[in-house]
């Protein structure tokens, strides 16, 4: 009899252990084809189910919170497409009435989540759009839609959606420092997720760029093959502030702030203002065409292998264009001045 007992606790606790990241999908999907795929987010297959009246039903365990992909067709062939966050529970999959093309994913943290986000976004969208909405109020929505995320990841610490979020909308504008801390403040179950952990690597090498930090020399051939390092720019006496400037010219925003660099660049570059241009671009010809065509008169240097180099490691580059104004010392004063803002810096440190 005690064996028995010891053999049911056992089973019992196996169970349990085996069921703490079981996840159930269960969707109800108008005019699906016969069979769902589940695919991770590397396209990789994961499941399958056969649908009958539209309806279907897969089960399985993720080992943590990810990313994964629901279609009815392995090809080109599908009627529908849905992201959904694989996390323990039941995940319904349904049809979205307000918009055909969109599947409604809820019935866990992570995905009711990611559906209230998407909601008010569209709500904000929609109401900025209408013709009815004052001047007034769109100020206000565009306020409202950029503090959306912030608000969103505060109140999603503890699921995947909110590591998401801040890994793909917000990391970008905050600096090293300011990501690791946004980090910290996950559950400490969340902060073990590939998501978290990759993007702390990144915000620690980023914290290596933030505003103060020393600038990290790079080098790359010129338009004549001439290997270049932004040190020798650095400490030439006559530069007081170099525009270290990640662009290529396939990029339409980094094209897009070209007339306000050489408007810099024309006005402050015999007072002091260098720039060191490294192109992404793959084709040297593209590279080079750019560069004439949009007369940028100033220091281009390019390893024509897009992101993969040292300098984008380094410099923790997430995007294009990207930018980091340094001193005569080595020091960085400023990061990813856009527009009209690199004009103003310059003319204030120079004036």
């Amino acid at each position: 009899m005690k064996k028995i007992l010891i053999f049911a606790a056992c089973a019992t606790l196996l169970a349990s252990c085996g069921s703490k990241n079981q996840y159930v999908i269960e969707g109800k999907v108008d005019g699906a084809n016969p069979v769902v795929y589940l695919f991770d987010q590397e396209e990789n297959l994961l499941d399958s189910a056969t649908v009958k009246e539209g309806a279907f039903r897969l089960k399985g365990e993720a080992q943590e919170p990810q990313i994964a992909i629901l279609r009815d067709a392995r090809d080109e062939n599908a009627t529908f497409t849905a992201m959904l966050l694989l996390e323990p529970g039941t995940i319904q999959i349904s049809d979205d009435p307000d918009s055909p093309m969109r599947k409604r994913v809820t019935g866990t943290p992570a995905n009711d989540a990611s559906t209230e986000y998407a909601d008010a976004g569209y709500r904000l969208i929609m109401e900025y759009r209408d013709s009815s909405t004052t001047e007034e109020r769109r100020a206000a929505i565009e306020k409202e839609y950029e503090e959306l995320a912030h608000l969103a990841v505060e109140q999603n610490r503890n699921n995947l959606f909110g590591a998401l979020l801040l890994a793909d909308q917000m990391s970008y504008e905050l600096s090293g420092k300011e990501l690791l801390d946004e980090i910290a403040l996950f559950s400490p179950e969340m902060q073990q997720t590939k998501v978290l952990v990759n993007l702390k690597a990144h915000a620690q090498a980023k914290q290596k760029t933030d505003v103060g930090q020393p600038f990290i020399d790079v080098t790359a051939q010129d338009a004549d093959g001439k290997e270049l390092s932004l040190k020798s720019v650095v400490e030439n006496p006559a530069n007081k502030y170099i525009l270290l400037d990640f662009w290529a010219s396939w990029c339409g925003p980094c094209m897009g702030e070209v007339p306000y660099l050489k408007q810099t660049y024309d006005e402050f570059h015999k007072k002091g203002f260098e720039i060191f241009g490294y192109s992404y671009d793959n084709n040297r010809d593209s590279w080079l065409n750019a560069v004439k065509e949009n007369q940028m008169n100033w220091i281009h240097v390019s390893s024509l292998d897009g992101f993969e180099n040292q300098s984008a490691k380094d410099y923790a580059i997430q995007g294009i264009p990207t930018n980091f104004l340094i001193d005569h010392e080595g020091k960085i004063v400023a990061k990813n001045l856009r527009g009209e803002e690199l004009y103003n810096k310059i003319a204030e440190l120079l004036k």
